[in-house]
C-alpha cells in the first residue's frame, strides 16, 4: 500500500475511569501557567514509546478536553490535507490543483506492516534506559525512583491500519542520597509497599492507535499524524518515516492559540527519532535506539532528553529477562504492573497487582 494515514487513540474508557478531569479554563491561567502544565504533563509521558513510538511514534494517555478546544484539534488531525498536517509546509513543487486528481482512498485499506519501519514494532522488545534533565543529571520528579539506568519491557502489534503498543517500565531502588533529599522535602519517599532504598518499583503504559484518513500522495506513504492525549488534552502530533526505510521521527506540537499561530506553535513540545539497525547476522531489525528531546514551545531551551536502548528478543527471553529484573530491583509483587505512567500513576481500572497482571497487559498488544 502506498497510502499515507493520521491516526488517533482508540478510547479505552474502561481504563481511563480513573484519568483525572482538570476542566480548566484556559482564560483563568497565564501562557507561563500553561507552559509549565503542559511540560510538565509530557514529561511524565516522555517514557512511553510510546508514545506510539515510540511509540512510535504515537502517543498515549487518555482522552481529556482540557487546555483547548479538542473537538478542532481532532477535526485538523483527521483533515485530508495531509502535507499541510505531516509537513508543516508544502514541499517545493507541489501545486494545489494536482491534489483534486488523486483519487480518493479508504484508511481501512491502509497496511502498516508494509513499510518497515512499523513492520519492525512488532513483536519482543527489551530496553536499557536513561532520562536526563535540562541540566544533562538524571531527571528528578515526585516518583522516588531512579531515572538514569532503568528498564522497559515492550510489545508491539501490527495488524492492517493498527499499531498497538504494551509497556512495563521497571526502576531499581532509589539511592540512598535519594531517600534523603525525599526526606529533607518532607515528601514520600516511596510509592506502594516498598522500602526506600530497598524496593524498586513499576509501572505501565497503553497505546492504541489506528488510520483514520489516507493520502495516495506517495511522498506521505507510511507518515502518521494525531493527537498526542496528555492529561491537558489532545495535543497535535506527526511522524514522519525517514531515513533509509530505518528511521521515524516523532513529534509532539501545542495549539497555534498558545503562541498566536493558526494551527500549532512553531517549536515542537517533544521531538523523537527512533533509528532501527540489524545487529551482527541478522537479517531484520533487532535494535532500536530512541532519543526524545523535550522542548519549551515558546522559548525552545531544552527540558529533558531521553536515551532508550532496545533490543528485539524471543518470547521466552524477554519473559525471563523481566523476571531476572523484577528479582534484582527487589520489586514487591504488590507494586508489580497496575500504576499508570501516561496517568498520573494513578492505579489502572480493573488491574490486580502481581506478575501475572504484568503479563496480561504485555499479550494484549497481539489481541488486534
Amino acid at each position: 500500500s502506498s497510502s499515507s494515514c493520521s491516526c488517533r487513540a482508540n478510547p479505552e474508557p474502561e481504563r481511563r475511569n480513573h484519568t483525572p478531569r482538570f476542566n480548566i479554563n484556559i482564560m483563568k491561567f497565564s501562557t507561563a501557567a500553561a507552559i509549565l502544565a503542559l511540560t510538565t504533563s509530557i514529561q511524565a509521558q516522555a517514557q512511553t514509546e510510546l508514545i506510539f513510538d515510540d511509540t512510535p511514534a504515537f502517543a498515549l494517555g487518555g482522552p481529556s478536553t482540557l487546555l483547548f478546544d479538542s473537538a478542532k484539534a481532532e477535526a485538523e488531525a483527521e483533515t485530508g490535507d495531509n502535507t499541510r498536517l505531516l509537513r508543516g509546509k508544502r514541499k517545493e513543487g507541489k501545486k494545489e490543483g494536482k491534489k483534486k486528481d488523486r483519487k480518493a482512498c479508504d484508511p481501512s485499506d491502509v497496511v502498516l506492516a508494509d513499510y518497515p519501519q512499523w513492520n519492525a514494532e512488532k513483536g519482543y522488545w527489551i530496553g536499557e534506559y536513561s532520562f536526563y534533565g535540562p541540566d544533562g543529571k538524571p531527571y528528578a520528579s515526585a516518583w522516588p525512583y531512579e531515572y538514569d539506568a532503568y528498564r522497559g519491557f515492550i510489545t508491539g502489534g501490527v495488524e492492517g491500519n493498527a499499531y498497538r503498543q504494551r509497556n512495563v517500565f521497571l526502576y531499581p531502588p532509589a539511592r540512598n542520597s535519594t531517600c534523603e533529599r525525599f526526606n529533607l522535602d518532607l515528601q514520600p519517599n516511596v510509592t506502594g509497599d516498598g522500602e526506600c532504598g530497598v524496593n524498586g518499583n513499576s509501572l505501565v503504559f497503553f497505546a492504541d492507535q489506528e488510520a483514520t484518513t489516507c493520502s495516495d500522495n506517495p511522498e506521505l506513504a507510511g507518515d502518521v499524524n494525531g493527537p498526542f492525549n496528555s492529561a491537558f488534552g489532545p495535543l497535535p502530533t506527526t511522524t514522519e518515516l525517514v531515513g533509509d526505510g530505518n528511521a521515524l521521527l516523532y513529534q509532539v506540537y501545542v495549539p497555534g492559540f498558545l503562541c498566536g499561530q493558526s494551527t500549532k506553535c512553531p517549536n515542537p513540545l517533544q521531538s523523537q527519532l527512533t533509528t532501527l539497525t540489524k545487529g551482527p547476522g541478522s537479517d531484520e531489525f533487532d535494535l532500536r535506539t530512541r532519543t526524545a528531546q523535550g522542548l519549551n514551545f515558546v522559548t525552545g531551551q531544552q527540558t529533558y532528553a531521553s536515551f532508550y536502548r532496545e533490543r528485539k528478543v524471543t518470547e521466552e527471553e524477554f519473559y525471563s529477562e523481566m523476571n531476572n529484573t523484577i528479582a534484582e530491583y527487589n520489586i514487591l509483587d504488590s507494586d508489580l504492573c497496575f500504576l499508570d505512567g501516561g496517568a498520573g500513576r494513578a492505579p489502572v481500572a480493573n488491574y490486580t497487582a502481581g506478575y501475572e497482571q504484568c503479563v496480561a497487559h504485555l499479550q494484549t498488544s497481539f489481541d488486534l
